[in-house]
């Protein structure tokens, strides 16, 4: 499957272009919207008021309706990408440690909403302690994928 793939894909600039673009404009929108949200959410456990974490709360609840469909672009656009060049891929340690990376991103984005759904039903503060959390890593591991997804466009 690949071979034909690979072989479209670089015969064919404007396939490429559109391809990669779609790519980025995912991260910026999704990464952007998700990194924006998480730095209101970080702001107000630094602040330790009811109503920040209420306005944070409440910024968080919109935000999945814009990341979730980025992310599924990201990987969609992600998975052409890697096919169009499957050999090389494959075979870099690098690839392999941002797919993780991905993967992890995914798994947290689970727990977030997890999180947000138990202080959601208690606004227990322990349950905030779990959004907190799972934010300060989503941050982590947005800005991560991203130095290595540039990292591995210069190595390979």
């Amino acid at each position: 499957m690949t071979t034909w793939w690979s072989a479209y894909y670089s015969n064919h600039q404007m396939v490429s272009l559109l391809i990669r673009y779609l790519h980025l404009a995912a991260l910026m929108v999704g990464g952007g919207t998700a990194l924006a949200i998480d730095r209101v959410v970080l702001g107000a456990a630094r602040t330790r008021t009811e109503d920040r974490r209420r306005a944070a709360f409440t910024a968080m609840k919109g935000s999945h309706r814009v990341v979730v469909p980025a992310l599924v672009i990201v990987t969609a656009s992600g998975i052409l990408m890697a096919a169009a060049d499957w050999a090389t891929f494959v075979a870099s340690r690098l690839f392999w440690v941002k797919m993780i990376s991905f993967g992890a991103l995914v798994l947290n984005g689970v727990a977030l909403v997890a999180a947000e759904r138990a202080y959601a039903k208690s606004a227990d503060v322990s349950m905030w302690r779990r959004v907190v959390l799972a934010s300060g890593a989503s941050c982590l591991l947005w800005l991560l994928i991203l130095w290595i997804g540039e990292w591995l466009t210069t190595a390979a």
